[in-house]
């Protein structure tokens, strides 16, 4: 499949996803993440604080494939990791006490939740 990607944060998910496919315990999270991630962005997902607040609980891996919104308030620390964040939901999440890192960084810890 040929992606005619722009923006240079997307490209690196789906590289950093790409190499990752051939990681034989988690091929089948790799490959749905990445099928996620290379859809146009007016398909990809848009999740709201307070969704992420509802399925997931303290300390979780949360990976979102598209952008996290600013509707509603996290109750319980987590780590995330998206495409983008809007401004609001950034300042939520830093004031839930919320680790935001890298794709290359979550894809090395384990329990990973992705969230669409």
């Amino acid at each position: 499949m040929k992606l005619n990607v722009e923006r240079s944060d997307v490209k690196n998910w789906l590289t950093a996803l790409a190499g990752a496919q051939g990681d034989a315990k988690r091929a089948k999270l790799w490959k749905r993440l990445y099928k996620l991630t290379a859809r146009p962005t007016r398909r990809r997902v848009e999740v709201d604080l307070y969704k992420i607040d509802r399925n997931s609980s303290k300390d979780d891996n949360v990976i979102v494939p598209g952008k996290v919104l600013s509707t509603g308030a996290l109750s319980h620390p987590i780590s995330i990791t998206a495409i983008a964040f809007s401004a609001s939901a950034l300042e939520n999440l830093k004031s839930s006490k919320c680790e935001i890192i890298t794709l290359p960084e979550m894809m090395k810890r384990n329990r990973l939740k992705i969230i669409i």
